[in-house]
């Protein structure tokens, strides 16, 4: 009610369980505002009699009510109160519970019809109905036997070890119904399933309650093949019938993407019902249903969802609101009770019918891995010897297994320390890898087991105390059961590695390495390799990181070993700079492999990774290419990138990563064999297959063909691993750990020394007894951190990475301070040599000082002289002077006249040019005509005359003034009219000749009588 107030009117009535009530602080009820009236039901009250009549009043025939009713009545009553005081239960639940699961499992396992109905067959199914118990079997069945003698079970065995045969009504062994197991090389023994007793037993129960569509539930611890079992028994239903959804739980599933998965295969029918396509029926598997993070109300919103289902058969529309019936689905479920929210409320189990899957026991396991590996041995044509042993060596196998499971607990530090059927299983993957070259003799497959044993629990390991207890606890258990195999335990001492590349790389075949020297030469030669095709990469391969690239010579070997392997997945932990992601580089190169790396930018999301695994998987799938995919825990940017991490560890492939629209023409391979093969046509129609073919391929991990493996490169510092391993169960149960350890003196004076070479200002002889220095000062700090640690219980860490950092250090300042030593000596040889030039050049310049002293006193003396000349010359500059001083005056006298004479001929030229105008202006009224006219006269008029005299003189050429200027000569020089009148037009009155103003000055003062002034 989100805290807010809530007024009820008078007929609302609310009815709520009580423990709902205490969680809600919502509910506030007082005495003035509403009346709460309280219920007590006591569960002892009700018993378990309900639900068996109601199931009873179903029955059509009414004598087989009555004997049914008489049974229940004689069996039911004390088995449960047995179980409630007597015997120990797989996981604590309330007494209602308990008796409700039970009843519900028996009433669902009465199938007979009426007239076979006996007390034998009734109770045929008291296995089942108390087989969610892990302790006290044995206990439980002895007192079976004695309380009820009516049915004599055989004596050999208990009673969970029967069943009823219903052709004769006998009690038989499970063992019985045990098929036949032929062992697939092509397939890995992780997804082989060896019928077991109990595996026979639970399928046998599980087969009749899917028929009739009743919940079943597997609860076991990891590594009991509760996912296998589920997963056989699904992948053996008729596809024409049924449809089975896979849905994972995960930390961070919510409720609505639940329902998103759960509404994916249905199709929507008449009205609001919803349910699978055509008359299919729908089986929804759940694995980890107690995964989900649990919310502050201590309810788990999935469970809810999938409970209103069992219950009402619905759910809601989350954007409509509204209601959808969905039909034609059931639910089949595991959980692992030690992880998650370890229950799943009482509300939801009491749909399921619960099988507790324990581990088998040491008969069913020698029997299964036995005949593994006898099939093995004898399809190898390994010596008959070899085959002989294989029983010992199963023995072996089994004591160990117990022993380091009993001894290695997990704790808080240690939380990986889980040793279950996974381990078992990949030790016998490991020796599943050997051919008849590398055993050759009982002891060489002793050998061999020691070393898969070492790498499938030793690896895990945390401390140096632990592997000590290890290898006590195997050297006596090996004692224990072989003689005279001491030889065959000192050569495992010395050297035990075996490798996919034991022959060089490109090679593979399984099988031991002689020497570390061989080893150390094979992946220096794979480091050279890498380097020439990828960014160099410099590695120091030490005797104990050669034997982790299989998995670094130890640590390179580790790694290489998984990823060979069949759905191998690793968990690399240690802390930074221990050489993991580099490590897992080379291994992937030996192994052919191309390695995936998602790079992270901003707003890197989700979906995102969603689309980098997509394109990963169609690389993979598609192109038939080997990949490993490299999680650091710097590129964990959301803890939900691991939701997807966890679904793939789990099942091999990610939900909703492969999408249509990124493909044209895909043809899905295995192994270089095509699967399915789809045209763009069909790609949209076949979708959902398409993405069943990826999982196909990965979820079957067809022969060797690992197309895509997982390599998690987690540091241990701190909770945060331990808390993912909380959450995503996958990470530690689906993949092989490798614990990196500290480096020992060994390898970090070999690393040391390495880099040591590479310097040549150091001198060899003193190389050795630096790295050896450098080692003890690291090997000191983690000793005072550890002191540290303990005092003041804080931590100091110190790490592979802070070696190679102290290594860098010491480069840098030996080249910083040799540089400075350098630049010294060099100052100090330049200071010497500019001495030495210096006292050179002061000898030659006190030799060329003394020359220059005599060229100075000569010079002196010319200067004197030079200076009395100069004098002299002066006075003579003077007088010159004054003279010039003179002339200057006068020339201003006669600039001053010329100014004046220049200003009044600007005067004069300014009265000249109108009467230039006028005189221009009047030659231009002249014309032919007038000029005829004037020569026609015999004697004009004196003025007349002395114009054209004037004429004659202006006119004349190159200033030759003519003698005659009479009017005769007038009239001559008029006699071409045309040329004259030219002549005047075209007179050059800029430039008249000085001869020609001379001569005109006469008729210049004639022109001023007044008879010759045009304007009188």
């Amino acid at each position: 009610m989100g805290g807010e107030g809530r007024f009820l009117t008078d007929r609302l009535r609310i009815l709520t369980p009580n423990a709902h009530v205490e969680l809600s602080s919502s509910w506030r009820f007082t005495q003035s505002t509403l009346t709460v009236g309280i219920l007590y039901i006591n569960p002892s009250d009700l018993g378990w009699n309900p639900p068996v009549s109601s199931w009873i009043d179903r029955r059509e025939i009414q004598s087989e009510r009555a004997n049914l009713t008489i049974l229940f009545d004689k069996y039911l009553p004390i088995c449960l109160d047995t179980l409630r005081t007597r015997v120990r239960c797989f996981r604590k639940c309330r007494t209602t519970q308990l008796e409700l699961s039970c009843v519900l499992t028996w009433c669902h396992h009465t199938l007979w019809p009426l007239n076979d109905l006996c007390e034998t067959s009734f109770l045929g199914p008291c296995g089942a109905s108390i087989s969610q118990l892990v302790d006290y079997r044995v206990e439980f069945s002895k007192w079976w036997v004695a309380e009820f003698k009516t049915i004599k079970f055989p004596s050999q065995g208990t009673v969970f070890d029967f069943y009823i045969d219903p052709e004769t009504k006998k009690f038989e062994p499970w063992s019985k119904l045990i098929p036949q197991f032929e062992f697939d090389p092509e397939m890995p023994l992780q997804a082989c399933l060896v019928p077991t007793t109990e595996t026979v037993r639970v399928r046998y129960f599980m087969d009749r309650l899917l028929e009739r569509r009743r919940p079943v539930m597997l609860v076991g611890n990891a590594g009991t093949g509760k996912s296998v079992l589920v997963g056989d028994k699904l992948s053996s239903l008729d596809t024409d019938a049924y449809v089975v959804k896979k849905v994972p739980f995960n930390y961070y599933t919510t409720s609505a993407m639940l329902q998103g998965m759960l509404e994916k295969p249905l199709e929507k029918k008449a009205g609001r019902n919803y349910g699978p396509s055509g008359t299919k029926k729908l089986v929804y598997f759940i694995d980890d249903l107690n995964m989900p993070e649990v919310d502050a109300y201590g309810t788990v919103q999935l469970h809810t969802l999938i409970w209103q289902h069992l219950d009402y058969g619905h759910w809601y529309d989350r954007t409509k609101l509204s209601l959808k019936e969905i039909t034609n689905v059931q639910y089949v479920s595991c959980m692992n009770p030690t992880a998650g929210s370890f229950t799943i409320s009482p509300r939801l189990q009491r749909h399921f019918c619960v099988f507790a899957l324990s581990i088998p026991g040491q008969d069913a396991l020698s029997r299964i891995y036995s005949t593994i590996l006898t099939q093995h041995l004898t399809s190898g044509n390994f010596s008959g010897a070899v085959q002989k042993s294989a029983q010992q060596l199963i023995a072996l196998a089994l004591g160990l297994h117990l022993k380091v499971a009993a001894t290695f607990l997990p704790t808080a530090i240690k939380f990986h320390y889980i040793f279950n059927l996974r381990d078992f299983s990949n030790i016998f993957q490991g020796l599943l890898f050997s051919t008849p070259e590398c055993l050759q003799h009982p002891q060489d497959l002793v050998k061999l087991y020691l070393h898969e044993s070492n790498r499938v629990y030793r690896d895990k390991m945390v401390e140096e105390k632990d592997y000590g207890t290890f290898d006590k606890i195997q050297l006596e258990t090996v004692e224990k059961l072989y003689e005279d195999i001491e030889e065959a335990l000192e050569q495992t001492k010395r050297m035990n590695v075996y490798c996919h590349f034991a022959k060089g790389v490109g090679e593979p075949s399984y099988r031991p390495v002689p020497t570390w020297e061989e080893l150390n030469k094979i992946l220096v030669e794979a480091l050279d390799s890498y380097n020439e095709v990828n960014a160099a990469m410099s590695l120091v391969l030490f005797e104990d990181a050669m034997c982790h690239v299989f998995y670094m010579l130890q640590f390179s070997c580790r790694i290489n070993r998984i990823l060979e392997s069949p759905r191998g997945n690793a968990l690399l932990a240690g802390v930074g700079g221990s050489g993991k992601q580099s490590l897992t580089r080379l291994a992937a190169f030996i192994s052919s492999l191309e390695l995936f790396q998602i790079t992270l930018r901003k707003g890197y999301g989700i979906p995102d990774l969603r689309a980098d695994l997509a394109n990963l998987y169609l690389k993979a799938g598609v192109k038939n290419i080997g990949t490993v995919f490299l999680m650091t825990d710097a590129q964990v940017a959301d803890e939900q990138f691991l939701v997807l991490v966890n679904d793939f560890l789990a099942s091999g492939c990610t939900a909703a990563t492969v999408h249509v629209g990124a493909c044209s023409c895909v043809t899905v391979t295995a192994g270089g064999n095509p699967v399915w093969a789809y045209s763009p046509e069909s790609l949209e129609n076949h979708c959902y297959r398409l993405r069943d073919a990826f999982f196909l391929i990965y979820e079957s991990g067809v022969g060797r063909h690992h197309l895509v493996q997982v390599v998690l490169c987690f540091s241990p510092v701190g909770s945060k691993l331990r808390v993912r391993s909380r959450r995503f169960p996958a990470i530690v149960s689906c993949t092989a750990v490798d614990w990196f350890q500290e480096w020992p003196q060994e390898a970090l004076e070999s690393v040391s020394l390495r880099f040591l070479q590479e310097i040549e200002t150091v001198e060899d002889s003193v190389k050795d007894s630096i790295s050896k220095f450098m080692a003890y000062v690291h090997t000191s700090v983690n000793e005072i951190s550890r002191l540290y640690l303990s005092n003041e219980r804080r931590y100091n860490y110190t790490t592979p990475k802070s070696f190679l950092e102290q290594i860098k250090l010491y480069q840098n300042l030996l080249l910083k301070k040799g540089k400075d030593l350098k630049a010294r000596m060099e100052r100090l040889e330049n200071g010497l040599e500019k001495l030495k030039s210096t006292s050179a050049q002061v000898d030659e310049l006190k030799a060329r000082l003394a020359a220059q002293e005599l060229e100075l006193k000569q010079k002196n003396e010319d200067a004197d002289k030079l200076i009395w000349v100069v004098g002299v010359e002066t006075e003579k500059v003077s007088r010159e002077k004054a003279i010039a001083d003179e002339e200057e005056q006068k020339v201003a006298l006669i600039t001053q006249e010329v100014e004046q004479k220049q200003k009044d001929c600007e005067e004069d030229l300014a009265k000249a040019e109108p009467a230039l105008e006028a005189a221009q202006a009047a030659l231009n009224t002249l014309n032919k005509n007038n000029l005829t006219e004037l020569r026609s006269f015999g004697s004009p008029p004196s003025a007349v005359s002395n114009v054209t005299a004037a004429v004659m003189v202006l006119m004349a050429p190159g200033g030759k003034i003519p003698k005659d200027r009479s009017w005769k000569a007038a009239k001559a020089a008029m006699a071409r009219v045309d040329g004259f009148l030219d002549s005047l037009i075209k007179f050059d009155k800029e430039n008249i000749h000085e001869n020609c103003l001379k001569a005109l000055q006469p008729y210049l003062h004639i022109y001023r009588i007044p008879s010759l002034n045009p304007n009188s």
